[in-house]
């Protein structure tokens, strides 16, 4: 059995994963997992805000059902079939 999760991407991610899919993991995945999946789905730039998540000040805030996962287990938030995942990066300008 999978996991099926939906995954709505905000700004420059858009280009590469779509404004909304369905990504199937395995039965225990994290939203690492997850991060891992799309990584292999975007170029160079989006790539970047993917990968450097995991800093003190990520470029990309990820929502859970609503809830930033900073707040849960960062990058090891279990995912359960159905879960809602939205991917906000950082808007930067001058």
């Amino acid at each position: 059995m999978t996991v099926k999760v939906k995954v709505r991407a905000f700004g420059r991610l858009t280009a590469n994963l779509g404004n909304e899919m369905v990504v199937e993991l395995k039965p225990d995945a994290e939203i690492g997992d997850l991060l891992s999946v799309l990584k292999e789905k975007t170029l160079s730039v989006q790539k970047e805000a993917l990968i450097r998540f995991d800093r003190t000040e990520p470029e990309l805030t990820i929502l859970l059902n609503g809830q930033n996962i900073q707040t849960m287990g960062g990058l090891k938030t279990p995912l359960k079939d159905g879960d809602l995942i939205l991917l906000l990066p950082a808007v930067h300008g001058g």
